[in-house]
């Protein structure tokens, strides 16, 4: 139990650090541009399962470090070692946390994940299309859709906008370009819309270099690709799709991304065993022979410099297959090689009491 609350507490802290990084920027949503506190909340909490497939191996790994040194401070390693005990035995607890914490992955990646990501680009979609009040900057333009570039002066809350500039091509017959004292953001017919104020529109056509321009008191404007469908999401993300439909071709959107599909079905497979592997090596590698407090600092070293370049290997590999199918194999082989060599050196290595050891425990006994 001590290697799992070590492990999720350190879980805890490297997601909290990096959704506090996060959420500054969504934040901004909330306190400048009118975002929906709620929304706010969702599109924070949701992405965090994105991030635990990295933070929960990380974590594991430093707990079973942090407990292996522990309990050789108080000397409970040595007293092990010294009445017999083999590495697997001594090593049994760390072994289970770690196969524990790979069961929870597993159970994130095929299930957890993709629920929550599709929760996340649900809610950025609404963002991005049905309150392009948000997204805008004051005095920069934005292409806030295809063939339609915005320009607002300044933002006054509730999606009111002041010195609106529009400059609209979207019909690719005609060109209009719209200012007005202010506008408001709203929805119509289910399509978001701005509402301008004391302006004046002009447009004009291929067919004449002369530009109509109106007056008016009061105009609306719907904000969308084609100014008469409703925006549509892309094709779903690959973080939000099952493995099943990542590893069949028949259920990707384009044949183009079919291969870097696959390697994520396969890097979604294989990452979960990550945090067993980093586990299974820092107790291969901290019981390996005779526990001697003068070899700890070295062998904790080399035990870190492993497991970072387990992690770097793990996504290299990734990388590498997008461009590459044939280096697929390597995604398994970089956490299914560890695992087999560290379960071999615990089992092949076992401990026979020597002096050394008894130095160790001798005369406070």
């Amino acid at each position: 139990m001590q290697h799992l609350r070590t492990t999720f507490g350190v879980t805890l802290v490297i997601v909290g650090i990096v959704w506090l990084f996060q959420t500054i920027r969504l934040l901004e949503l909330v306190i400048n541009r009118g975002a929906a506190f709620l929304d706010f909340v969702l599109m924070s909490l949701a992405v965090v399962p994105l991030w635990i497939t990295i933070a929960l191996p990380i974590g594991a790994f430093i707990a079973a470090n942090w407990v292996f040194h522990r309990i050789l401070a108080d000397r409970e390693l040595t007293v092990m070692q010294a009445i017999g005990q083999s590495p697997f035995q001594i090593g049994r607890a760390a072994i289970y946390a770690g196969f524990t914490v790979s069961v929870l992955l597993v159970i994130n990646s095929v299930f957890i994940l993709p629920t929550s990501f599709s929760i996340y680009k649900e809610l950025q979609f609404k963002i991005r299309n049905n309150i392009p009040a948000i997204m805008l900057q004051e005095n920069v333009f934005i292409d806030i859709v295809d063939g339609m570039t915005i320009l607002i002066g300044e933002h006054e809350g509730n999606g009111v906008a002041r010195d609106v500039f529009i400059h609209d091509t979207r019909n690719p017959t005609r060109i209009v370009t719209v200012t007005a004292e202010s506008g408001k953001f709203t929805t119509s017919d289910g399509l978001p819309a701005l509402v301008l104020y004391n302006g004046q529109r002009a447009e004009m056509t291929e067919t004449s270099d002369n530009a109509a321009m109106l007056m008016f008191e009061s105009h609306t404007m719907a904000i969308n690709a084609s100014g008469n469908n409703k925006a549509e999401r892309m094709p779903i993300d690959m973080n939000e799709d099952s493995i099943t439909n990542l590893l069949d071709p028949e259920k990707s959107p384009n044949k183009a991304y079919y291969n870097e599909r696959r390697v994520e079905g396969h890097y979604r497979i294989a990452s979960p065993l990550l945090a067993l592997a980093l586990v299974l090596m820092t107790t291969s590698i901290m019981l390996f022979g005779q526990i001697r407090r003068d070899l700890w600092l070295r062998r904790a070293l080399l035990n870190i410099g492993l497991g970072i370049g387990l992690i770097v290997f793990l996504i290299t590999s990734r990388s590498i297959s997008v461009t590459a199918a044939q280096f697929i194999p390597l995604i398994y082989v970089s956490v299914g090689a560890p695992i087999l060599l560290s379960l071999w050196s615990l089992l092949r290595n076992g401990h026979l009491p020597t002096p050394m050891a008894d130095e160790h425990i001798g005369v406070n006994a």
